[in-house]
């Protein structure tokens, strides 16, 4: 946890800041972005990458989803780019579609969130088992600060 903070303090400073900030960060410097307001933030990209915790750290940031309820959430940043090997695992396990390559950026967030949980369904289907697992539920409690 220590080496994630120090991760966080040398990507962006000490200061919480907006999500728009990460967002441009991992446009310009990451071959992935994730649209934060529809980041559900259970971490289900970190647990799916095979170098994980290597490459991304989860950090706090000011977001809200889709407009409403601005607060300080955890969410993933991509802070070792260099170690990516392009594989996409992470792309397919993010259950809202947040994450996505750099050149595909979301650009309706509301059709791309619905689109994404109607086929959370079929992705236990065809054996992407990260998803729904309750380990991701809790994450999703924690860094949304839901009790």
């Amino acid at each position: 946890m220590r080496e994630q903070k120090q991760d966080y303090e040398q990507f962006m400073g000490n200061a919480v800041k907006s999500w728009e900030e990460y967002y441009e960060s991992m446009s310009k410097n990451c071959p992935l972005t994730i649209y934060y307001p529809i980041c559900g933030g259970g971490e289900e990209c970190i647990t799916a990458c095979p170098y994980g915790e290597k490459i991304w750290t989860v950090v706090p940031m000011k977001v809200s989803l889709f407009g409403f309820n601005e607060k300080t959430r955890l969410r993933p940043i991509m802070t070792h780019s260099e170690l990516c090997k392009g594989c996409n695992i992470c792309v397919d396990a993010c259950p809202t579609g947040a994450l996505r390559p750099r050149e595909k950026p979301v650009r309706h967030p509301i059709l791309t969130l619905i689109y994404n949980t109607l086929r959370l369904p079929f992705k236990g289907k065809y054996g992407i088992k990260f998803v729904f697992r309750e380990e991701h539920a809790e994450k999703f409690r924690k860094n949304n600060g839901v009790d």
